[in-house]
């Protein structure tokens, strides 16, 4: 740690390049947050939290929508007082994770939450999906199993439009380049919903079952991901009459090999996908408890190849629902992490590269039992992130900065001279967390 610091100091290595290397560690690191940055105990009334959503604008303003129908409104740089701090937690000097006598269930402040849509207000039945609009925080969208998408107005939150599919929509993802909403619903075809017209511009058809999630590649906004109950990842370009470019197949694992017009990505149903920032890889999961990933630098010719890096045998995916697959952004760090939700109610950290495991983030608390089934980052540089429940919680997880004992500091410092300007506090804390990573630093090292 001392020879990264001094590199820095020196301009031997880059600002940017420090950041990533901090934060890469702190992958490793992630820990339950329980005091601070946390949202209220049972926050969705029990109700499944089945979509989370963060604007990338200024990563303040996070939305959560329910199964109860309900959407909330939590403002991320306000935080309300619940008690005041005691004994222990002033002594916890060390990550609560390994004290049995915190009470994860009772923080001492939580997020504010700026409003509320109460269930069955607008929305009947479940929100399957929320999202924000790109880089706009006036306008989100909403879908639902009552079979309609919802375009709401922030300020107002009131829905401005709504599209009804007559179907069950579980998924929905945005293009805002081309004013377009992909929906996977309760067909066997994937329907484009047009912002400009205010109508179902396209469909594509092609899947054999119902489709259960769909992903707009990053870079070209005409290429669309989706994966169904059939087992078959599909790619799309929308400007085509014959759209399906290709489908993948689990078994082409190099050039040389043949596909099939019956090939599957999966022997499952495919229930989550997420691109590379690159948009050069794919992963999807499927209920064969499985993660691919997909060569897609060629996307139709030749067809995508399957990379066959093995994530190991903790994946359990057994339920045919839209589940979130989550890469950390872009540039945070030098290696590429993935987040995935099993049903054992973990959330596992694993390598892209190599499918190893970083990290498990268990949950605790006394209601510790629900899966999670949304999931969404806070933010780039920060290695934090929020889970939405089965069981109605909201989970934030974060790396841990240890807490000083300023006592103790100052004894080992009392032979330093500071500046009579200069805050002792703030300069003793600064002091242990550079002390603290560079622990973490040796450890991670060592390992």
């Amino acid at each position: 740690m001392e020879k990264l610091l001094l590199d820095r100091s020196l301009g031997r290595i880059t600002p940017s390049r420090f950041s990533n290397i901090i934060t890469e560690n702190f992958y490793s690191e992630i820990y339950q947050l329980g005091k601070h940055d946390v949202f209220p105990s049972n926050c969705h009334d029990y109700a499944a939290v089945n979509s989370l959503s963060l604007e990338t604008t200024d990563y303040q303003y996070l939305l959560s929508g329910s199964n109860d129908s309900s959407i909330k409104l939590w403002d991320l740089k306000q935080q309300e007082t619940i008690r005041e701090e005691n004994e222990i937690d002033a002594n916890l000097h060390l990550h609560p994770s390994t004290f049995d006598n915190f009470d994860y269930d009772n923080p001492v402040s939580t997020f504010v939450n700026l409003a509320t849509i109460l269930k069955r207000h607008h929305h009947k039945f479940g929100i399957s999906c929320i999202q924000w609009w790109p880089y706009d925080t006036g306008m989100f969208a909403s879908s639902s199993f009552d079979h309609t998408v919802k375009i709401w107005d922030t300020n107002e939150l009131t829905p401005v439009h709504t599209f009804d599919l007559s179907n069950k929509v579980y998924d929905i993802d945005i293009s805002a380049e081309n004013a377009l909403i992909a929906t996977a619903n309760d067909q066997p075809f994937i329907r484009l919903l047009d912002l400009n017209s205010t109508s179902s511009a396209h469909t594509l058809s092609g899947h054999k079952g119902k489709t259960l999630v769909v992903k707009w590649h990053p870079i070209n906004s005409n290429i669309l991901a989706s994966g169904g109950y059939d087992g078959e990842v599909k790619i799309w370009d929308i400007r085509r009459s014959q759209s399906c470019l290709t489908q993948l197949d689990m078994s082409r694992t190099n050039d040389s090999s043949y596909t099939t017009k019956l090939s599957k990505a999966h022997s499952g149903p495919v229930n989550g996908l997420v691109w590379d920032p690159s948009g050069s890889l794919l992963y999807t999961v499927g209920n064969d408890d499985k993660i691919r990933v997909w060569d897609m630098v060629n996307v139709s010719t030749p067809p995508p190849i399957n990379k066959l890096i093995n994530f190991g045998p903790l994946i359990r995916n057994k339920h045919p629902h839209t589940i979130p697959l989550l890469l950390n952004p872009q540039g945070e760090t030098e290696t590429q992490f993935l987040l995935f939700p099993s049903e054992s109610g973990d959330v596992f950290i694993f390598r892209t590269i190599d499918g190893k495991l970083v990290n498990r983030l268990a949950r605790k608390g006394s209601r510790n039992t629900g899966r999670t089934v949304s999931m969404c980052n806070g933010g780039p540089s920060t290695a934090k992130y929020f889970c939405g429940t089965i069981d109605g919680e909201i989970i934030s997880w974060g790396p841990c900065l240890d807490k000083p004992d300023l006592s103790e500091l100052r004894q080992q410092d009392e032979n330093n001279d500071f500046d009579d300007d200069e805050d002792i506090n703030e300069r003793l804390l600064k002091q242990f967390q550079l002390e603290n990573k560079r622990k973490q630093f040796l450890e991670s090292i060592e390992k």
